[in-house]
């Protein structure tokens, strides 16, 4: 068991924290892709306004669900890096070292290759229009 104070205990602490910090920055890179994606369906539809021209429905409306989806997956994604750090730190405290849940890693992945997909049709369906 590690005591407090040490430098063992002080690097697995450190370490703990870089992981919180590239998940924070992984959840606000999410959250920005998605402000820009929302803004950016914006953008096209008053050019098309601006030009009289007919902006179609599904691509604009698909934009902004995109973009919000992306924004909320970031919170989300920020919220369980802060809870992952507490469960962490409280294991190094108590001296519990054995590796993390990975149940974080599947469940973000699996939620981001979705994420994917839906982006994928949506252009799909943007490119026949």
């Amino acid at each position: 068991m590690p005591e407090p104070g040490k430098p063992e205990t002080l690097r697995l602490h450190q370490a703990n924290e870089r992981t919180m910090l590239a998940w924070v920055r992984t959840g606000i890179s999410l959250m920005a892709f998605g402000f820009a994606i929302a803004r950016f369906g914006l953008f096209l539809r008053q050019i098309a306004a601006v030009g009289r021209a007919v902006a179609p429905a599904t691509s604009a409306m698909g934009s902004g669900y995109v973009g919000v989806l992306l924004v909320v997956f970031g919170v989300g994604t920020s919220l369980v890096a802060t809870l992952r750090y507490a469960t962490v730190r409280r294991a190094i405290e108590r001296g519990d070292l054995g590796p993390p849940s990975a149940t974080l890693v599947y469940v973000l992945g699996g939620m981001a290759a979705t994420m994917g997909l839906v982006m994928a049709v949506l252009l799909v369906r943007s490119l026949a229009e």
